[in-house]
């Protein structure tokens, strides 16, 4: 799906990119064409002019000097003296190129006008011409017409270089801009890919979750419609499971909301440390049962009123203290205590456990992780740690573990004040 989804947009990247390289280097090529298009035509001016200029100063014009301006500048010049075509016109073959049309096109321009027009001679060789019409009083003896021609040929060879050019441009950009596109894709999808294995992962360990007491529902459920002597233990067995089934139901539903941006808290003002002590009160009776002693420490200055939802703020503290219970021997004290942070409170939860090592203490707090070690039965699912980072992450706070000194885990909470 992923890949499928990748090279999809690799394509349409490709495609876009395609078209608008394609864009951007023809109005490119075009732009040269005209600029080699209008060169072309100044030059053929200048060289018209050249002759223009040495007609002004002179009565004659040598065959050599007129060979070697063709050669300066790759043309061929024709000129006319009273309608009559001079002696190096037919010599150099240029009257035998000008159409009746491109004659009369010159025959139209007043004395001291000018212009460059295309036209296509007898042989289908297309030429450019410069025309220039010199006044008589210029020239008492000499041409009245002046006319610079050079073929069109070595232009389109020119041309047709840019657009092999721009050709060769736009294959490589495209190719280029394709690998850029796929690479984009790659990293755009990147959290898209995480998100939806996780999604798969998260689905496949609820599916495994649920599958284990629906199992030992139905199997109790069956029992005890033989075994009639033993229904009532049975139905217990059936009653444990599905209260089971009903706290991974509600944990699940949490984070679906947590996922779907759609949990929204309650705040109210709490103070931090009239809540951690109704938090000792209410747990020091559970823990005792367990075997664990339930310490509370607090500063003797008050705290700044923080912004919390207490029901929130409750649900996280009981899966803390649940998960001390769990990974701390029996006979072995749980701590609670409260601090300042800046303007803010810290919590924190210590056990006498194994404590977490360092390569675990980011994975606990993903779904459905557990530990390796002294898990004294099978009332949690993985799923307690992350809610409880994302209750945190709802009030503006953190949580996070560390080892504490001696041994054991210490969990730590920080909330910003008056949130």
């Amino acid at each position: 799906m992923m890949r499928s989804l990748r090279l999809r947009l690799t394509g349409l990247y490709a495609l876009l990119s395609a078209l608008v390289l394609a864009a951007a280097l023809v109005a490119g090529a075009l732009l040269e064409a005209r600029d080699l298009r209008q060169a072309g035509d100044e030059s053929l001016l200048d060289a018209a002019a050249a002759v223009a200029d040495r007609l002004a100063g002179a009565t004659t014009l040598a065959d050599s000097w007129l060979a070697e301006q063709e050669q300066a500048y790759e043309c061929l010049y024709y000129l006319e003296d009273n309608g009559v075509p001079l002696e190096h016109t037919e010599k150099n073959g240029s009257a035998a190129l000008l159409t009746g049309e491109a004659l009369d096109r010159c025959a139209a321009l007043g004395a001291g006008q000018s212009a460059v027009f295309g036209f296509e001679a007898a042989d289908g060789e297309v030429w450019r011409c410069a025309a220039l019409a010199l006044a008589p009083a210029n020239l008492r003896h000499g041409p009245r017409l002046l006319l610079a021609l050079r073929s069109t040929a070595p232009l389109n060879a020119q041309l047709a270089g840019v657009a092999v050019k721009y050709a060769l441009l736009w294959a490589g950009g495209t190719a280029l801009l394709a690998a850029a596109g796929a690479l984009l894709a790659h990293i755009a999808l990147r959290p898209t890919a995480a998100a939806l294995r996780q999604q798969n992962e998260f689905v496949a360990a609820a599916s495994h979750e649920l599958r284990a007491p629906l199992t030992v529902v139905k199997s109790s459920l069956q029992a005890a419609a033989s075994e009639p002597d033993r229904r009532d233990k049975l139905l217990g067995i059936a009653g444990a499971e599905v209260a089971r089934l009903q706290r991974l139901t509600e944990e699940l539903l949490f984070l679906a909301g947590q996922d779907a941006h759609i949990l929204r808290l309650c705040p109210e003002e709490l103070e931090p440390d009239t809540f951690l002590l109704e938090v000792w009160e209410a747990w020091r009776a559970p823990l005792r049962q367990s075997g664990h002693e339930l310490t509370l420490e607090l500063p003797d200055e008050p705290f700044s009123p923080i912004r919390a939802d207490k029901a929130r703020m409750e649900q996280l503290f009981t899966i803390l203290l649940h998960n001390a219970m769990e990974y701390t021997p029996p006979g072995t004290a749980i701590e609670l205590a409260a601090g300042r942070k800046g303007a803010g409170v810290i919590f924190s939860v210590r056990d006498h456990g194994p404590g977490v090592p360092e390569k675990d203490r980011q994975r606990i707090f993903r779904r459905f992780a557990r530990g390796e070690e002294c898990r004294t039965g099978k009332e949690h699912f993985g799923l307690g740690l992350s809610i409880a980072r994302q209750i945190a992450a709802l009030h503006g706070g953190r949580l996070w573990v560390e080892d504490a000194p001696g041994g054991g885990a210490v969990f730590f909470l920080q909330l910003p004040a008056g949130r």
